[in-house]
């Protein structure tokens, strides 16, 4: 008999943000145990990232996560079908795009769209749920210092000084590997960070305000009040980030006064009761870390990337780093892959997305500054802008020009390439960030498609509830629609993909065999047999695309990209061979 092998340490999370605490209860449900620490025993209140992309909430669905209770917070789905550019709230509109894709054709290739939600709900709920995870050692109140790496009784770990944030006491940890989440101004990454020009977070109730026109983004062109107010809720809680040169207005002259002032004029009607919760100065960069990993050390989210928040691909970016390294760091800790490898597999893979979400960003900020360029409301005299902006306004000519700038802002606002369209090979670049288009290759995400699937495929899963959509979603589309093909990846295992009556059907079970002797999960999911399709012209498009009925199968990993796509002709050991060569074990 073989002797009992000894676990690692637990892996060590620094940052208890939306990153960190999905990457402990990600790694919690693929049983492995991790220590995450945060600076801070109450959460910040401010309200930053808005956006969970159709991709998140796939991730979220994969780990158990309820997006049914997700879509209960809001801004709710009809109130978040705008972006709007404005003078101020009650002043005059300048036009407006629609925000990302709230509109049914989205359901075509993904299961979930898109829902803004205030980044402290999503982290309330995250946090509730590591509450009941044994395998999550949540500390609170501790400031990670610095680290070494080591070796205890043979095996090497990360040693990590971190100190009580209240009462200045040090200790120490020992973890297998060290996460750093804690965000752009990390201290597990130097000289990384975003400090903050003017977020303003406030409530007021803005539905009297803005009547008719609700919208998720408003675009202030007023120059006193210059930025973008994020609607979280309209009833409630919003935030304004506004954009200032410092060279006329010294960040210390931000006085609480000042800041309410800037928020009326942004309204642009006194009489609405605003409560000022807290203001933040932040410095929108655009950062991408050189390097995802050194050593047993590691980054996700803002502390290897940090971009301007309206594209929404920031916490999103975040969420796609964790889902990367949770099955790859769990399978390092179950003994069927090798640190160095999936280590190098994460930055291969996770960096060159950061880099191309970095370049849109750039992107829209040019689009952007043209804009306000157009509309003169930039100069240091905020009367003087003012009046320049509404004569820009009240011409024809101008007028013409800045509805052309609007429209050139769809990429802004419409980022469905980037957020489920990403592939895993060194030379992606999309073409624009908007037009999604299938990949049915090595890297990709697995298409989507509605299922039937038996029920033990599929029988810790909750059906896709899309409840949310009756009124504007046919019924029986409501009652069909419950499962997807990415819902036959389970979060813990490979699986093989491969049709009924063909050459694969034979020879999967040799390689699950394979697989199994070297302690790899794979389910094996038939066409046929363990599913079929609810529509059958989106089935056949699925099927073509892969060439499942010609006898092709695919290896998905746990993360739901695509390992290996292989015809029918190749050998059961030469595709264990590729499944291996990413794993190194």
């Amino acid at each position: 008999m073989a002797p009992a092998r000894t676990l690692p340490p637990p892996v060590l999370i620094v940052g208890t943000g939306p990153v960190g605490l999905f990457q402990a209860y990600a790694l919690a449900k693929l049983d492995v145990p991790s220590i995450i620490i945060g600076r801070h025993k109450e959460r910040l209140g401010a309200p930053k990232a808005h956006a969970l992309s159709p991709r998140s909430l796939e991730i979220c669905r994969q780990f158990g996560i309820s997006v049914d209770e997700i879509r209960k917070h809001p801004a709710f789905r009809e109130d978040a079908k705008w972006v709007r550019f404005c003078t101020n709230l009650s002043g005059q509109a300048v036009g407006h795009l629609p925000y990302e894709r709230m509109s049914l054709d989205v359901l075509d290739v993904s299961p979930e769209m898109l829902h803004n939600i205030a980044q402290p709900d999503f982290e309330d709920m995250v946090d509730k749920l590591i509450e009941k995870e044994p395998h999550v050692d949540v500390r609170k109140g501790w400031t990670w210092m610095s680290c070494t790496e080591s070796t205890r009784d043979g095996q090497p770990i990360v040693v990590s000084v971190v100190q009580n944030t209240y009462t200045g006491e040090t200790t120490t940890i020992e973890s297998s590997v060290l996460i750093g989440c804690d965000g752009a101004n990390s201290r597990v990454r130097k000289n990384v960070g975003i400090e903050s020009e003017g977020e303003e977070t406030g409530n007021a109730d803005l539905r009297p305000v803005v009547k008719e026109n609700v919208g998720m983004l408003h675009w202030i062109m007023d120059p006193e009040a210059r930025g973008f107010i994020i609607a979280y809720d309209l009833s409630g809680n919003q935030v304004l980030i506004h954009n200032f040169d410092s060279n006329y207005h010294p960040l210390e002259s931000f006085t609480d006064e000042k800041c309410l002032k800037i928020v009326k004029a942004a309204i642009g009607d006194d009489a609405v009761p605003v409560k000022l919760h807290s203001t933040l100065p932040w410095i929108l960069r655009r950062q991408v870390a050189n390097e995802y990993y050194r050593g047993r050390v590691m980054l996700a989210g803002d502390s290897a990337h940090s971009f301007p928040p309206t594209g929404g691909l920031g916490l999103n970016s975040g969420l796609g780093d964790a889902h990367n390294l949770a099955f790859k760091i769990a399978a390092v800790h179950h003994g069927w892959a090798s640190l160095p490898t999936v280590l190098a597999s994460y930055d291969e893979e996770r960096r060159p997305v950061a880099l191309r979400n970095s370049t849109q960003s750039v992107i829209n900020g040019v689009k952007i500054f043209a804009l306000l360029k157009a509309l003169k409301n930039t100069g240091p005299d905020p009367v003087v802008a003012r009046r320049e902006m509404m004569e820009a306004l009240a011409n024809p000519e101008q007028a013409a020009l800045i509805s052309k700038l609007i429209e050139g802002q769809v990429e802004h606002f419409d980022n469905l390439m980037l957020h489920i369209g990403y592939v895993y090979e060194p030379n992606w670049n999309p073409a624009n960030a908007t037009d999604f288009v299938p990949a049915y290759r090595k890297g990709a995400r697995l298409a989507h498609a509605w299922i039937k699937p038996a029920t033990n495929c599929v029988e810790s899963l909750p059906e896709v509830d899309l409840s949310y959509l009756a009124g504007d979603l046919a019924e029986d589309k409501v009652a069909q629609w419950n499962y997807s093909t990415l819902d036959l990846v389970p979060a813990a295992s490979y699986a093989l993909l491969y049709a009924k009556d063909t050459a694969w059907a034979s020879k999967a079970a040799d390689l699950k065999a394979q697989l199994a002797a070297r302690h790899i999960p794979v389910v094996l999911v038939e066409h046929g047999v363990d599913f079929e399709f609810v529509d059958a012209a989106a089935g056949q498009a699925w099927l073509d695309g892969f060439g499942l009925d010609k006898g092709n199968a695919i290896l998905v990993r746990p993360d739901q990209h695509i390992a290996v796509v292989t015809d029918a002709a190749q050998p059961v050991d030469e595709l264990v061979k590729e499944a291996l060569a990413t794993l190194q074990v």
